[in-house]
């Protein structure tokens, strides 16, 4: 059998672990939280939240495409907007069906290149962005640490599940140092491999006030998707103060990175109740969010691949 022959047969089987550990997560979920209790907190959601909420994610990800397209784009190969919108909500799709975010983000690249653009402008500016993205993550982190007196941002530490969120930040740091120790180990062959890469994802840091500026729509976006799951979380009878959503949201959604789900399905349920227990909010009202951010993504994501479609017939026209 070719390599290419193989490759359909492998993406299926990962795709089948993934809806696994999915499925898997999701009846931990049900298992551990009483599920009388998960289903009044879904059901105590308004019906006009859930309809508001669908137009607001997809235009959250607009500003998500414009901020791309600004990092991407080159003055000897520009992006147009029906082009951004094309490949940056193939992507969003995309994350439905590949490993994390990380997959969607090799299918806006693929759907990006052109005889007149570089695969490597894309790869540079793309992972430009995704840097910046999680820059802004940190950031909102930071603020409701260091904004807020210590006692007050993560109150009650002896309280069941303090522990948890310890355990969450200890997992991310040590991930985050076995990505540096690999990079590290790997660097010969990197800079061998990869030199054009290196230059153009260098180049991609040349402009510094386009890179604010994109910080600053990153920090927009993720702050108005923070502030929509606090509503959904308020339509689940979770009343939280700001700063516990700007401390546990973006430490969620990290968990999305992890190639083991189906676009953050399942961990994301599991580890938003740990990181919002010290701030006093019901472990299963918070699995709730969870639950009800996936139906806002999910249907979110396939309207994105309506509107990468609509893109794309309107590029032919």
């Amino acid at each position: 059998m070719t390599t290419a022959a193989a490759l359909p047969r492998l993406a299926g089987r990962k795709r089948a672990i993934r809806i696994a550990g999915s499925a898997l997560l999701l009846v931990v979920l049900v298992l551990v939280f009483p599920r009388h209790k998960l289903v009044q907190a879904l059901t105590s959601i308004p019906p006009s939240t859930i309809a508001a909420a669908l137009p607001i994610y997809l235009a959250l990800h607009f500003l998500g495409s414009l901020k791309w397209q600004l990092m991407v784009t080159r003055p000897d190969a520009p992006l147009t907007f029906l082009e951004s919108l094309r490949c940056y909500f193939g992507g969003l799709f995309s994350n439905l069906f590949l490993p994390s975010v990380i997959g969607g983000d090799v299918v806006t690249i693929a759907l990006g290149v052109s005889p007149t653009r570089k695969t490597e402008q894309l790869v540079s500016g793309t992972l430009a962005n995704r840097i910046i993205d999680l820059a802004a993550l940190a950031l909102l982190v930071g603020l409701a640490v260091l904004a807020f007196p210590h006692d007050t941002v993560l109150p009650n530490r002896d309280r069941k599940g303090a522990g948890l969120v310890e355990l969450v930040l200890i997992v991310l740091i040590a991930a985050s140092i076995l990505a540096c120790l690999t990079v590290f180990l790997l660097r010969r062959k990197i800079r061998g491999r990869a030199e054009k890469y290196v230059a153009a994802f260098t180049a991609s840091w040349h402009r510094p006030w386009l890179t604010l500026a994109v910080l600053a729509l990153s920090l927009a976006m993720q702050t108005g998707l923070i502030a929509l799951s606090a509503w959904l979380g308020v339509g689940c009878g979770l009343h939280l103060p700001a700063r516990a959503w700007l401390f546990a949201w973006p430490l969620a959604k990290l968990s999305g990175f992890v190639p083991i789900t189906l676009a953050g399905i399942g961990s994301r349920e599991l580890v938003l109740p740990a990181l919002l227990a010290p701030f006093g909010a019901d472990p299963a009202a918070a699995a709730s969010v969870g639950l009800a951010w996936d139906a806002v993504l999910i249907t979110g994501s396939l309207v994105g691949g309506a509107i990468s479609k609509i893109a794309s017939l309107a590029q032919t026209k």
